[in-house]
């Protein structure tokens, strides 16, 4: 008996990797989830809102390496979706949308989710592909998957005629064919030889890891190559943990106590997969190096924010094993004085940390308090995710260190809110072993929270801890520094946090000590499930990295830009 388009759809996905189908169903895609009922190996995860399943697969792929994939229906489906997949194109996540589409029949007739799903999202994808016949699915599947891994990674949409779920599958001489992705290019071996060069010459290295080492996988490179040239390793965001934060070699982020001074006094630096972001750079602040070496597989990143001496399009991990073949007659050079400066930063900054956690604490909470409390109360393997703007800010303190790479996941570039609730289920699933912590704004959490109900059928064990301060806050911020105390639709009527997660069947802790923050998060960790820790933040209180970023929009405020 041949198999209907909606069970080649299935097996295509299973073939391709796919353990999990976020999304949620339409009477246009009941019968792929009828066929889901006789699947083994492909669970459906039926989240609340497209938007969320999206960030659920983003999730998912961050921190199990693999391809996230969703499943919507067309028209409102479909472009629920375009802010989850802008996110992961941003991330350079792995993500493969199936949208189903009206058959053609039915177009332009005012029928129900009638719009042009495959030009709707074809600027938030690397790439739309379109089968017109049950026997082009697999295929379009497959190549799907392809582009979605090629190069800098990303998302891809897979467009889906309705009428192709139930139609047999045809018997074909020969299946259709999708355009394929060119293969990355091999290093060129004269910038091998020319970068090793440099490395030689340079008395005061750096390395700059960002999230194509994370993505190749290559932390080790990285770790004997930083120690062959006595350089100090600093991270991008997306990069943290690429070393373990404790370990001497790694400075952390630019922001980081002393790293300033480092990367000035730096004659070279060699970047890893690295766009050089604005946050990343506190608004294209940070002073990299003239001598720069740029590695990147995406040669619109190369020289892009910064000028590149040498970019060098390659495979993080290709590049690394290149350079380390031809500097493999140096021995490990020991700490030179970048280390010092790492010892020296790190010092000042326990110093200070130190004072100031020996005043007494109560609520509201100072943030930085409240992340030193937190990264004390879970185990070094923890992943944490985070929303946009003021809340995500406070993850970047030096005091919260992260140990392992794919342990800090926020939408970065796109910096959009209500990403960590939808992530963090996609996280547990996608690294079940591992215990999962969403640290989220009360504005953010409010405009998703509908998750919650996502988790909790689930069963999975989530601590979401929300930044309660009343306000929007990074907006309020703004106000106070460039507009003058002017305030406007900022403030915020927030529910009863713990009512709410009670309602949704999740366990709520309402914060009212220091010793009650403690309790709380320990007892999330210990009782399993999902669990709302509503912890009252002081307003108008910057983190470190705020600090700067409202600098900077107090100078351009004050200039008009």
């Amino acid at each position: 008996m041949a198999r209907t388009g909606s069970q080649v759809l299935l097996d295509a996905l299973r073939a391709n990797g796919a353990e999990y189908l976020f999304g949620i169903p339409g009477t246009l895609t009941l019968p792929v989830y009828d066929a889901l009922i006789d699947q083994t190996g492909l669970t459906p995860i039926i989240t609340r809102h497209e938007q969320g399943a999206g960030f659920a697969a983003d999730g998912y792929a961050k921190v199990s390496g693999r391809t996230g994939a969703v499943f919507t229906v067309p028209g409102p489906g479909g472009t629920n979706l375009a802010t989850a997949l802008q996110s992961a194109r941003e991330d350079a996540v792995p993500l493969v949308a199936v949208t189903s589409a009206l058959a053609d029949k039915l177009r332009n007739r005012s029928a129900i989710h009638d719009v042009d799903m495959e030009r709707a999202l074809e600027h938030v994808v690397k790439k739309v592909l379109v089968p017109d016949s049950v026997a082009g699915i697999g295929p379009a599947v497959e190549a799907a998957y392809r582009w979605a891994r090629a190069g800098r990674p990303g998302p891809v949409q897979g467009v889906m005629k309705a009428n192709l779920f139930t139609a047999g599958e045809e018997r074909v001489l020969r299946p259709p064919e999708f355009p394929q992705p060119e293969p990355l290019p091999k290093a060129d071996e004269r910038a091998l030889d020319r970068a090793a060069g440099m490395l030689r010459g340079a008395q005061r290295p750096v390395v700059y890891a960002g999230q194509g080492v994370v993505l190749a996988g290559c932390e080790r490179e990285v770790q004997l190559l930083a120690a062959r040239l006595g350089a100090p390793v600093v991270t991008s965001i997306k990069a943290r943990g690429v070393l373990s934060e404790r370990d001497p070699l790694c400075f952390g982020l630019y922001h980081f106590e002393g790293c300033e001074e480092l990367l000035r006094e730096a004659d070279l630096c060699l970047a890893l997969g690295t766009g050089f972001g604005q946050f990343a750079t506190s608004y294209y602040k940070a002073p990299i190096p003239e001598n720069l070496i740029q590695v990147d597989v995406d040669p619109q990143r190369l020289g892009r924010n910064y000028p590149a001496a040498l970019g060098i399009l390659a495979d993080a991990r290709e590049a690394l094993q290149g350079l380390l073949k031809r500097l493999e007659d140096m021995g490990e050079a020991p700490l030179g004085e970048g280390h010092v400066r790492v010892r020296a930063g790190r010092r000042l900054y326990a110093e200070r940390l130190a004072a100031f956690l020996a005043r007494p604490q109560a609520p509201p909470f100072h943030g930085l308090f409240v992340m030193k409390t937190l990264r004390e109360a879970f185990p070094p393997e923890t992943i944490f995710l985070s929303d946009s703007s003021a809340t995500q800010s406070w993850l970047m303190e030096q005091a919260f260190e992260i140990y392992r790479p794919r342990s800090l996941l926020l939408s970065e570039a796109y910096q959009s809110m209500g990403y960590a609730l939808g992530a963090a289920i996609g996280a547990r699933l996608g690294a079940p072993e591992r215990p999962v912590c969403a640290i989220i704004g009360d504005g953010s959490f409010t405009m998703v929270c509908g998750e919650l109900a996502t988790a909790t059928a689930l069963g999975l064990p989530i601590i979401f801890l929300i930044f309660n301060d009343g306000k929007y806050g990074a907006l309020r911020h703004s106000q106070t520094h460039v507009f003058g105390g002017r305030y406007i639709g900022t403030d915020l009527n927030d529910p009863d946090f713990p009512a709410l997660a009670e309602a949704f069947g999740a366990r709520g802790h309402k914060v009212t000590s220091a010793d009650g923050l403690r309790g709380a998060l320990t007892a999330s960790l210990q009782e399993g499930g999902v669990h709302v820790v509503d912890c009252p933040i002081a307003p108008d209180v910057l983190s470190t990295r705020w600090e700067r970023a409202a600098q900077t929009f107090r100078a351009a405020g004050k200039a008009g830009g």
